[in-house]
């Protein structure tokens, strides 16, 4: 069994022949830890999108430029009814990833332009890179499909962030409402696109976390986009997960309702706040695959593999578990772990 047949085995509840454990490309930088990582079994996940954008009216300038000795990335949209701007912080230590200090909706009138920017969009299929990514990795891994975030969470994590979030859907719903519709209906187009890719997974990259999610915002927001995607989706035969690294206790109920099949990026305590006992309990019949624990990475080597083995003993089989590295951690670090989690996940 490669590892692409034993990921798609555990996540549809067959029964491989071990545990799968993966890591997101962009986290096993190319050298010795990753050919040692991937000899030892570890697969690769590679999650380009099914869609390509651009725009017919709308142009999007980038300057780079340096503060206090911080490089920063000013990423301006301009469009015939104004112009909105972030500012990014690519992130340092393993150029993964930037940091929003800045985003694009400050005041009212940035929503006329957001709007004009989602409607201006023209969006085609991404279909022969994803047919080139399955060709090079073969059966060394999974590609999958993965689609923006939910509208909403679009809007948390990259339009407005959680403070102004938090103050225009209670001053300003009309206006916050007006965008998050507009969104959705052109989502349409990406979840068709997406029941088309030549995957056997999408994925929601929503970021779901009960401290910023509420249930309300949850039921009324999210969960029915993932109807949406599902209708999509239907007769297609893919896979539909959601990547749900945050501490999920307080959203139980409306997970266990969410029309998803793969809840990714779990994260167990201690950094999260349900256990995979409580997840197989709460969630029957949804499959996971985790986000292992990102601060075991840097524990003593008996700590990774007794926290492996409880991770083992909590879900209680190999059928609908798999474990992921979804985080960046330091690569001398992975190294190590990733070569105890496998270990353990062989002696399983």
């Amino acid at each position: 069994m490669d590892i692409r047949e034993r990921i798609l085995t555990a996540i549809t509840w067959g029964e491989p022949d071990r545990v799968p454990l993966t890591a997101f490309a962009s986290t096993l930088p190319r050298g010795q830890g990753e050919r040692l990582a991937r000899n030892l079994g570890v697969g690769l996940v590679l999650r380009p999108p099914a869609h390509v954008e651009r725009h017919r009216d709308v142009e999007i300038l980038s300057r780079e430029y340096w503060q206090d000795g911080e490089r920063r990335v000013r990423r301006t949209i301009v469009t015939p009814v104004g112009e909105v701007w972030e500012t990014l912080r690519p992130e340092g230590a393993y150029a993964t990833s930037n940091w929003i200090v800045e985003h694009f909706i400050k005041e009212p009138d940035d929503y006329r332009v957001l709007e004009y920017y989602f409607q201006d969009a023209v969006f085609a299929d991404n279909y022969d890179y994803i047919r080139e990514a399955r060709r090079r990795i073969g059966g060394d891994g999974l590609v999958y499909a993965r689609i923006a975030k939910t509208p909403l969470q679009e809007m948390l994590y990259f339009l407005m962030g959680m403070e102004r979030f938090a103050l225009d859907f209670h001053t300003r719903r009309d206006l916050f409402d007006s965008l998050y519709h507009t969104m959705r209906r052109r989502y349409e187009e990406l979840f068709a696109l997406a029941a088309g890719a030549p995957v056997e997974m999408v994925l929601m990259g929503d970021n779901i976390s009960g401290d910023v999610v509420s249930r309300e915002r949850f039921r009324d927001y999210i969960a029915p986009v993932y109807q949406r995607v599902r209708a999509a989706l239907a007769g297609s035969g893919k896979l539909i997960g959601s990547h749900m690294d945050g501490r999920l206790a307080a959203l139980k109920d409306e997970i266990a309702a969410a029309d998803v099949d793969v809840i990714e990026a779990l994260t167990p305590p201690p950094m999260g706040n349900v256990s995979l006992a409580e997840a197989r309990e709460l969630w029957p019949g949804k499959a996971l695959w985790i986000n292992f624990t990102s601060n075991m990475h840097i524990a003593p080597p008996a700590e990774i593999e007794a926290h492996t083995r409880q991770l083992l003993a909590d879900w209680g089989g190999k059928r609908g578990l798999a474990i992921g590295i979804t985080e960046d951690a330091p690569v001398e670090a992975l190294e190590k772990s990733l070569a105890i989690i496998s270990r353990v996940l062989e002696d399983y």
